[in-house]
């Protein structure tokens, strides 16, 4: 009996990776065709609703939170990846499907799969789907999908904060990150360079809450370079501390050496980019925030280029402000 039930589940995905992409393709094509026949989508970036039966979220409530509302890295206190809000199907209203981003599980007998569909109810909208006969087959779609869900609302995010900055962007890049070989890029209107150095620049922004700072800088690019992540690390650290003051005398800015970086990678047409996510302090003083670098490595123009957004805002949650922070560095283009 328990081979028939794993060869069953694995049927089960084999129907369902095969089809995904096609169907996926089609509903993207069908929802912006009639995107705008929609109210606007309710919410703000890494907030998910959930659709999900009391019964159901019993059986399965702790495996979707230990995946959806895993703390993220890089940040000073404990933020969860997404804020969720649940609520049974029975209790969803035509104000709670007009929510950006939805998940919903239920249970249908001799059912199974997982859809994602884009502006159903609203625009922009992502709704996840998936259901199963049982909440521990229910669980193991989720578990199988998990990290394919978290990236597709991860980059609906991106994309809604995107158009969000961008109405409220400069309208040309200044001059300073030209200078770097930056050709575009959205930037916050609160935004003024306030150091212009040979290499290197400084922005600075300051908001009723926080202390926001764009720190960009160019080195030449050597392929037989096996540290170059370290490098970028030790080369904002000299910068900061040598260009950043703390508000206490003598006081400076370095990166937390004493919790991990967190390092990751990605491409943007053709360009590779590293990622790098932690905490700075400050030394001699009190006080200190989050950062996030991303290096563009410029192979064509033997040349990388470092941007970092680095945030002073104390007793204020953080991971918004980081959303849309990256967000502006996911925007770089090169010339």
């Amino acid at each position: 009996m328990a081979r028939i039930q794993t060869y069953y589940f694995i049927s089960v995905f084999i129907i369902l990776s095969s089809g995904c992409s096609s169907e996926q393709a089609s509903d993207e094509k069908r929802a912006s065709f009639e995107a705008y026949n929609l109210p606007s989508s309710i919410g703000t970036h890494n907030e998910l609703t959930l659709f999900c039966d009391n019964n159901l979220w019993n059986d399965c409530g702790v495996e979707i939170i230990k995946n959806l509302a895993d703390p993220i890295k890089g940040l000073p206190q404990n933020e969860p990846r997404f804020n969720l809000s649940r609520l049974p199907h029975n209790s969803v209203s035509k104000i709670t499907k007009r929510s950006k981003s939805i998940l919903s599980l239920q249970l249908i007998p001799d059912s199974s799969s997982i859809t994602f569909k884009h502006n159903v109810w609203s625009h922009p909208q992502l709704v996840t789907q998936i259901i199963a006969p049982t909440a521990d087959l229910l669980t193991k779609i989720f578990d199988l999908y998990s990290e394919e869900i978290i990236e597709k609302y991860e980059l609906h995010d991106q994309e809604i904060l995107k158009n969000r900055i961008s109405s409220n962007s400069k309208t040309t890049i200044p001059s300073s990150l030209k200078e770097l070989g930056i050709k575009h890029m959205l930037i916050p209107r609160a935004y003024n360079t306030t150091l212009n150095k040979s290499g290197f620049k400084i922005l600075r922004a300051d908001t009723k809450k926080s202390i926001q700072y764009i720190m960009a800088w160019s080195r030449p690019y050597l392929e037989n370079n096996y540290n170059i992540e370290s490098e970028i690390i030790s080369e904002q650290n000299e910068l900061m501390e040598n260009n950043f003051k703390g508000f206490q005398e003598k006081s400076y800015l370095s990166l937390e050496r004493k919790i991990p970086i967190d390092i990751n990678y990605s491409n943007k047409n053709g360009v590779y980019i590293i990622e790098h996510r932690g905490l700075f302090r400050t030394e001699l003083g009190f006080g200190g925030g989050p950062f996030v670098t991303f290096t563009y490595v410029d192979e064509k123009n033997n040349r990388r280029l470092s941007i970092s957004s680095i945030v002073y805002a104390p007793s204020t949650k953080k991971r918004k402000m980081m959303l849309e922070l990256e967000a502006s560095l996911r925007s770089v283009e090169l010339h």
